[in-house]
């Protein structure tokens, strides 16, 4: 069993999935297996990532299931239902990953375990955005946060600051996180509110994913283009 579980939710990504995959299997940190569930896509998506699953049999793995989700969030929980790993990670389909990100992100974790053991632990990082070539649009973005704007609930409550592409959960986390909600908007969001309530959130401050910004992107202010 890898000790990391990469969860892609995928719907309509044939533009720049293969890229994103590409750069999770460049990590430095290789001991990790990519989940991917795609939700119904009516382009080439399915037999791009079922290539990838073909040459990279002992990486990759597809979930079939019956479920319809109609939304990364719904997605996303499904995915969780089929992870084993100590740790999971959440990857949207149209990013890039840096080839440090999952060993910076493990080490930072397990830094935080080990102050606090038992706990669920969240750790998540900053992002650089860019445009749909790649070029940085901005500043990197999540860098400069005060403690108090995401271990404070009540700060949550009032806005997300922790993206899921940005983020690693333990185990505990994961699996007592609970079931899909049509009352949970953001999978992320509700995320980083569990943590903070009854765990830890650690922050990486580094940009450590290319956060494509794009007409057909799913972001924490809606969706535009995932087709649902």
């Amino acid at each position: 069993m890898a000790e990391v579980d990469i969860l892609l939710a995928s719907y309509n990504g044939e533009k720049f999935i293969a890229e994103q995959i590409d750069s999770l299997l460049a990590q430095t940190f290789q001991d990790f297996r990519i989940l991917i569930r795609d939700d119904g896509s009516n382009d080439k998506t399915p037999e791009i990532i079922a290539e990838y699953e073909h040459k990279y049999p002992d990486k990759i793995k597809i979930i079939h299931d019956d479920a319809i989700c109609k939304n990364p969030t719904k997605n996303f929980f499904q995915l969780m239902k089929y992870a084993e790993a100590d740790y999971v990670m959440f990857c949207d389909q149209d990013d890039v990953w840096l080839p440090y990100k999952v060993q910076i992100e493990l080490d930072y974790m397990k830094k935080a375990e080990r102050e606090n053991p038992g706990k669920p632990v969240c750790v998540f990082t900053g992002t650089k955005l860019v445009d749909v070539n790649l070029k940085s649009m901005d500043k990197f973005s999540s860098l400069s946060l005060k403690e108090h704007e995401y271990k404070n609930p009540i700060e949550l409550l009032l806005g997300n600051k922790v993206s899921g592409c940005t983020m690693m959960i333990n185990c505990i986390t994961y699996e007592n996180v609970g079931k899909y909600s049509k009352h949970i908007d953001f999978h992320d969001w509700w995320i980083a509110l569990y943590t903070s309530f009854f765990g830890i959130l650690c922050h990486v401050p580094m940009a450590l994913i290319l956060y494509r910004r794009h007409a057909g992107c799913y972001t924490q202010f809606g969706l535009m283009g995932w087709g649902y």
